[in-house]
């Protein structure tokens, strides 16, 4: 549901699965301490699984701490044919979500952050009822049912650019001319804010407050048949599903003092230009919208062996979605919008000997807008990014078009007592309607939009090597991802003209996206209680977020290595330890452009830039004990 290029499924562990205890804790650099335990045991027809982890840890950069909590349990029960599982799981997580820093503050001191508070709170519960029913050898029935609750509390301290009206320094002005009085800013109360709110010669500062409350209840139904059709072995598998959520979401600024230390300080003064009559756009006003999304999914596959060592597979699923809006302070923000779609798929796979398969295939997809992409997609009208809410026009939604073809197997070397195993893979995926987040020429502000159409292609290959003592692996993927159609886009980038628009041509590469990844990892057992393993990542430049006409300098390339090792006490204590980024090598994992008025005097900063470093040389050390 809602992918373009794929999906992952994963199997829980439950008692069924996994008997015993276990538990290990950890620490290391920048007051890190992580710890996690298991339980799981049966009891005739019955199993029961519990797992906790957690971690503290200061944070590389500046007042970055991050506390982290999760939970998972399982009741199991298995008679026979029938297998039924109740699970529950949670997470309470407090992270300090330092945004990319202007690279002119990074060269004085990489643990830097550019305005703050920057401070993000999840809280998730999950419940689910599962089973399956085994029909003989050939017919499955099962079924997957779940509520889950999430809620997300985000503060982010920002520049703004509420300022002295240009012709009356005894008020606040925001957007438009910046003049007294149409321009005037308001508070939520519908007055017009002075500028005694804030210290005399304060910088104004903007402090983003936004909350999510969701509920989702969801479930599936699947039928699974293996049997012979016309002489040949054959697979059908068919389904459906059901998925409602509501969203409760809030949204508000608060005018506050942006300080030397970049830090803002609220003055109570809660942002409303809604109340203006006269304000210019972008409209910042206090958000308070009810979503309610209803997904709907009928589908059907079948594998059927034209000869035993081909196979030819079909499928399609019919998809449906509603997307519903409630502006609870008004009108503005309500809309409903439908979207309906059918995606086929094909695929042949022929085993040509024991080692050896190749397989080719098509599929198509799509994605539905989400509620805050529907609600942030008017240019005219922007809103802060991932916090406010405004009245646009609708979004298509995105389609795909997938065509992939590949080769797996396996094999041995004489002189070698291990086995190699291989894969690699072709790809394109064509999209539709694409949608991005387009930064303005505005601080802070953005849109969503349909980017017309793009292309990610290119290459995925393993090389594995496996024995007694040796474990060696090489991941390599190459990848093209193209906007495939000119477009003008809105911009931040100090390539954008006067009206904050940047001109892409098909073939311009999307950000973000490196061209090319290497990881190479191997383990050695030195003894059969010691083992020392160590790992090679390389990834090539990619460019800056708002850099889609691709005119500014790439986000530079990056190597880096780690070391591990662990030492088995017996067969219950086991010591370890790691090393990562061994060089000390500085890179950055995401780019983009900011705006630099409205900072305080001290700072004079000139380049856009801004990154998000790594941290440097890292080490860890713990204990892990089977129990």
């Amino acid at each position: 549901l809602n992918t373009l290029g794929g999906a992952v499924t994963l199997n829980m562990k439950s008692g069924l699965s996994f008997s015993g205890a276990d538990a290990e804790l950890s620490g290391g650099s920048f007051g890190n301490l992580t710890g996690n335990a298991e339980y799981g045991a049966r009891l005739g027809k019955f199993a029961l699984y519990a797992g906790v982890g957690g971690l503290t840890d200061d944070g590389f950069r500046d007042r970055s701490p991050t506390k982290l909590f999760q939970g998972y349990g399982d009741l199991a029960y298995e008679d026979g044919p029938l297998t039924l599982h109740l699970s529950v799981s949670g997470a309470s997580n407090r992270i300090g979500a330092a945004g990319p820093t202007p690279v002119e503050m990074l060269a004085q001191d990489r643990r830097s952050i550019f305005t703050f508070p920057q401070s993000m709170k999840n809280e998730m519960e999950l419940t689910q009822f599962r089973g399956t029913w085994q029909e003989g050898e050939g017919l499955t029935f099962s079924f997957n049912s779940y509520w889950r609750h999430f809620r997300q509390n985000l503060i982010d301290g920002n520049t703004t650019d509420v300022d002295d009206c240009e012709n009356n320094d005894a008020w606040l002005c925001l957007g438009g001319a910046n003049e007294f009085p149409d321009d005037v800013l308001f508070d939520a109360s519908g007055n017009p804010v002075p500028a005694n709110v804030l210290p005399a010669g304060a910088t104004p500062g903007e402090t983003d407050f936004t909350q999510t409350d969701t509920n989702t209840l969801g479930g599936a139904l699947q039928l699974s048949w293996v049997s012979t059709l016309a002489g040949h072995s054959n697979n059908f598998v068919m389904g459906a599903s059901l998925d409602h959520g509501r969203i409760d979401y809030t949204a508000f600024g608060e005018l506050g003092t942006l300080l030397e230390s970049l830090q803002v300080v609220g003055s109570g003064v809660i942002i409303d230009q809604g109340q203006n009559p006269n304000a210019a756009p972008p409209i910042e006003t206090p958000v308070h919208v009810d979503g309610q999304s209803t997904y709907g999914g009928i589908y059907a596959v079948d594998v059927f062996d034209i000869t035993p060592a081909l196979s030819w597979t079909l499928s399609g699923r019919l998809n449906t979605a509603d997307i519903k809006l409630t502006d609870l302070r008004g009108s503005a923000l309500n809309g409903e919008h439908t979207f309906t779609r059918l995606n086929p798929g094909t695929g042949l796979a022929y085993k040509l000997t024991p080692g050896l398969t190749a397989y080719a295939g098509y599929s198509e997809s799509n994605r539905a807008p989400t509620a805050g992409e529907l609600s942030c997609a008017d240019p005219a009208a922007p809103c802060i990014l991932d916090a406010f809410l405004v009245a646009d026009p609708p979004l298509k939604q995105v389609t795909s078009r997938t065509y992939e073809l590949g080769a797996r197997g396996r094999f041995a070397l004489p002189m070698l007592d291990g086995q190699f195993t291989w894969n690699v893979g072709a790809y394109r995926t064509d999209a539709a309607n694409d949608i991005r987040l387009l930064a303005t020429n505005i601080n802070g502000f953005g849109f969503f939009a349909n980017a017309g159409a793009t292309r990610h292609q290119g290459i995925d290959a393993h090389l594995g090597y496996r024995d007694a003592r040796w474990k060696l692996a090489a991941n390599y993927s190459y990848l093209d991802a193209t906007f495939q159609n000119a477009l003008a886009l809105s911009s931040n980038s100090p390539a954008a003209n006067e009206d904050g628009v940047i001109h892409v041509q098909p073939g311009d590469r999307i950000p973000l996206n490196p061209t090319h990844r290497l990881t190479i990892t191997a383990d050695f057992a030195v003894t059969p209680s010691w083992s020392v393993g160590a790992d090679l990542r390389l990834q090539s430049g990619e460019f800056l977020v708002g850099d889609e006409s691709n005119q500014e300098p790439k986000l530079p390339g990056f190597a880096t290595a780690n070391l591990r090792s662990a030492y088995a006490i017996d067969d219950r204590f086991t010591l370890f330890g790691e090393i990562q980024n061994l060089f000390d090598k500085r890179y950055y994992t995401y780019g983009a452009f900011t705006q630099l008025d409205g900072l305080p005097p001290n700072l004079n900063l000139t380049n856009p830039r801004a990154y998000s470093p790594a941290p440097g040389r890292l080490f860890f050390a713990g204990l892990r004990a089977a129990l």
